[in-house]
């Protein structure tokens, strides 16, 4: 299995600078013993001896301080680290160079000890506010992983539970619309029992998506529009338009169904006559629309309101979806209600 990205990332840091700082402590302290006129050999020893030791210090500090994040009254402990990683390295480098350079050539050792302290001090302490600050950056990042998780996880719930409210709803008004029919035409009520059952197992398969094509939404319509037509007989009508090009872009499951129960329940419970409901489907701009039209009587007395679930919970979905609240839009054109719903192509 691959290790994350963040902790090869990491580990090319710690190498590259661990490297990098041995390379320019060698040549650093190989100049500056040379430009105080010491000897090539004694000089090359030195910083190599040098450069060994820090690279090693440099790769004890961040093996020590690989997940340490100091408050802000604990910033003190990293300079004593410091202090402490900066004598032993001052410790081993003058033990090596004993045990390798002769001692008429080491006047010089004693005295720049200070000057090897601070130098040293100076690196690893850089070494440290680096390896701070990417540990910082990674808390950073895993607590903003943890929240989106999280907030992903609570809108997939607020979905779901919007989803399986749809299915209730509908499904009342069906058990009561079969229920009126079963005295009065027994064989209807039987042909809209199964439809009903029809509709509800393809529900049931669409539970795990959030997302489906234009042409199974309006296979899953169709089923539901069957229902519906056996509610209200001859006066209920429907009208698809759209192209070829659209039936493969993508949807919100169940998002057509309260849209057009809407058209349906505005549209018939105050109309006597024949009522034919529109359903145009288009794409533009990388924008799915979807515009259903329904005729309403402006004369008639106002229906009693209901529960409003239908339009307020696609309001809802689309935002918890695309994170807007501007893809549903409703107007009424004369005697027409047109419902427009915008759904952006990921």
């Amino acid at each position: 299995m691959s290790k994350p990205i963040t902790e090869q990332s990491k580990r090319y840091v710690i190498h590259a600078s661990s490297w990098i700082i041995c390379v320019l402590y060698l040549l650093i302290i190989y100049l500056l013993l040379r430009w105080s006129n010491i000897a090539k050999v004694p000089a090359a020893y030195d910083a190599v001896i040098g450069a060994l030791t820090m690279t090693g210090i440099s790769y004890l500090t961040y093996s020590t301080l690989q997940f340490y994040l100091p408050n802000n009254r604990n910033y003190w402990k990293l300079f004593s680290m410091a202090a402490i990683f900066s004598a032993i390295s001052v410790t081993i480098t003058r033990f090596f160079i004993l045990q390798f350079v002769p001692d008429e050539n080491l006047v010089y050792l004693d005295f720049s000890l200070p000057f090897r302290f601070v130098i040293n001090f100076l690196i690893i302490t850089c070494v440290m506010t680096v390896n701070v600050f990417w540990n910082i950056q990674e808390e950073l990042n895993i607590n903003k992983k943890r929240k989106d998780e999280s907030e992903r996880m609570v809108r997939d719930a607020e979905l779901y539970n919007l989803r399986q409210q749809l299915q209730p709803h509908f499904l009342f008004n069906s058990l009561n619309s079969i229920i009126a029919l079963i005295g009065s035409q027994p064989k209807e009520a039987r042909n809209m029992t199964f439809q009903l059952s029809d509709f509800l197992r393809g529900t049931m398969r669409k539970d795990e998506k959030q997302f489906t094509t234009v042409q199974e939404e309006i296979n899953h319509l169709s089923l539901y529009l069957d229902i519906e037509k056996v509610r209200f007989g001859h006066r209920l009508s429907t009208s698809f338009t759209y192209e070829e090009e659209v039936l493969s872009a993508s949807i919100p499951v169940m998002i057509l169904q309260p849209l057009v129960e809407n058209a349906i329940k505005f549209g018939l419970y105050n109309v006597t006559d024949e009522v034919l409901i529109t359903i145009n489907i288009f794409k533009e701009n990388n924008i799915l629309t979807i515009q259903i039209s329904n005729p309403f009587e402006s004369d008639q007395p106002e229906q009693k309101k209901g529960t409003g679930f239908g339009l307020s919970s696609i309001q809802r979905r689309m935002y918890l979806l695309f994170g807007r609240t501007d893809l549903l839009h409703t107007e009424r054109v004369e005697n027409t209600f047109i419902s427009t719903l915008r759904i952006p192509q990921l």
